[in-house]
């Protein structure tokens, strides 16, 4: 005997058309399987991230230079390899830089007064090593522009303008 209730409309329904099936949910716990299989390694690959991480410190590093050179007034150097950047100044003479100078003996500063310098995160690296020197006009020391590359982001700093474009 097989159970019915009826409903305002007239129909009957029956209790085995209540829920869902065996079937619909082992086909729907199939589709999530198949979804996290193809999903996961994208979430769980920190080598994109840094990737981009690094890129984007690199872009950082690069735009502190121009903007730290054309405010004082000093040149800045970049020393850039594929893991590492430094930012340096040369030192002060007077109140002034010393343009004579070439040890570039005085570490540039973030505004939190951290020296500016950095290494790149594992699974990340630059496709160059270069020493670029940043004028008080924000020009560069370049023969010509510098494309950086990490991953699959790239960059382009202009030599004549110090202007960076990604």
């Amino acid at each position: 005997m097989q159970s019915c209730r009826a409903r305002s409309a007239g129909t009957a329904v029956t209790a085995a058309t209540a829920g869902y099936t065996l079937v619909e949910l082992v086909i729907v716990i199939a589709v999530i399987g198949l979804l996290a299989v193809v999903a996961a390694p994208r979430f769980f690959d920190r080598d994109t991230f840094a990737e981009r991480a690094w890129f984007d410190e690199i872009a950082t590093a690069m735009r502190y230079s121009r903007s730290v050179a054309v405010a004082s007034g000093c040149s800045v150097r970049l020393q850039l390899t594929p893991t590492t950047y430094e930012l340096r100044q040369q030192a002060p003479s007077g109140g002034h830089c010393n343009p004579g100078d070439s040890s570039w003996s005085q570490a540039v500063r973030y505004n939190d007064g951290t020296v500016a310098m950095a290494s790149a995160p594992a699974g990340a690296s630059s496709s160059v090593t270069a020493t670029i020197v940043f004028t008080p006009a924000g020009s560069t020391n370049l023969a010509s522009d510098l494309g950086v590359t990490v991953g699959v982001h790239a960059l382009t700093l202009r030599a004549s303008s110090g202007y960076l474009s990604q």
